[in-house]
């Protein structure tokens, strides 16, 4: 039976594995579990994974270094129980034929539905209804800012923005994508319309969400002109990365009252405590909490390591020549 050996400490094991994701795991691999709750260093690794064809690891557990690729000659596959794995491509992994294999899209399905839930209380105006009701009774507004009756504005057909796809379509709102990389039947597909001008989806929508990766082209993508753009009382969601928007040019529009937002992530992160995002009335602005530890994650480990065993790919294998495009 192959040999799989799992970084991730104790309270992360917990975190990720359902007790029935781990006895399915434990059914098709020899599985060795990390039986502390602390980190490994790189030694300790080498040492634990001796033997290992198949290491999972997670955030803040040890990358594939040098130090393990040399000590542990039979591993063939790297899964990594979180989501960015760029940091991995160093000069340590080249000319070595290991897989390496990412859970961003089992990451992706959390923050998909705190991106939903977070466009549903923004388009009814949830938060500005219930502040002034503190004060005074308020008339629920007229305008009909539900998902049925809204046009809905996707940043990147991502692995969360097509998670959110899924998520939003029932609701039957009128869906708008704006992706380079994706053709206009690709997007049908999807059940979204594809427009080729960022500016023209933010004129035309009534919430945005932002699910692109953080690279040179995507950097304050979203800018002064996109920003102004925008509707008035249109909601803006950025659970992506917070280079990925001019945090500044935002701001401005928060600031004339004309915007809600929904920031999930910083530039830099955490924000600076001066930062009008913290205390804005019209920002709500979350500790990067929209991903993170889930048994989503475990189920696709399961699954990567069958499709392995079965000599399949998992999900979601990472190369070099992918690196550009990635969070």
């Amino acid at each position: 039976m192959t040999k799989l050996g799992v970084l991730m400490p104790v309270s992360m094991q917990k975190a990720i594995f359902s007790e029935a994701s781990r006895k399915e795991l434990e059914s098709i691999a020899q599985v060795e579990w990390n039986p502390t709750d602390v980190q490994f260093n790189d030694d300790e690794a080498a040492a634990f994974l001796q033997d290992c064809e198949v290491s999972v690891g997670s955030w803040r557990t040890p990358k594939p270094s040098k130090t393990i690729l040399e000590a542990c000659s039979s591993l063939k596959l790297w899964e990594h129980a979180a989501g960015s794995v760029k940091g991995f491509f160093t000069d340590d992994l080249r000319g070595s034929d290991i897989m390496i294999a990412s859970c961003a899209p089992a990451i992706g399905k959390t923050v998909a539905e705190m991106v939903l839930g977070e466009m549903i209380i923004g388009l009814r105006r949830v938060i500005p209804n219930a502040q002034t009701n503190q004060t005074e009774f308020r008339e629920p507004v007229p305008n009909k800012l539900y998902l049925a009756a809204a046009t809905v504005g996707i940043i990147g057909a991502s692995q969360v923005g097509r998670y959110f796809l899924q998520l939003v379509r029932p609701f039957g709102p009128q869906i708008l994508l704006y992706d380079p990389y994706i053709t206009h039947e690709a997007a049908a597909e999807l059940g979204a319309t594809k427009v080729d001008s960022l500016v023209e989806l933010c004129k035309q929508c009534d919430a945005i969400t932002m699910h692109t990766p953080m690279t040179d082209s995507t950097r304050h993508m979203m800018g002064a002109n996109e920003f102004q753009a925008m509707k008035d009382d249109a909601v803006f969601i950025n659970s992506s990365r917070g280079g990925c928007i001019d945090e500044k040019a935002l701001i401005a529009e928060l600031e004339k009252g004309r915007l809600f937002a929904f920031l999930d992530v910083s530039d830099p992160e955490p924000a600076e405590m001066s930062n009008p995002i913290r205390t804005l009335p019209n920002c709500i602005y979350t500790s990067h909490l929209a991903g993170g530890q889930s048994y989503h994650i475990g189920n696709q480990v399961v699954e990567d390591v069958k499709a392995y065993l079965n000599g399949s790919k998992p999900k979601m294998v990472v190369t070099w020549d992918m690196l550009d495009r990635l969070a």
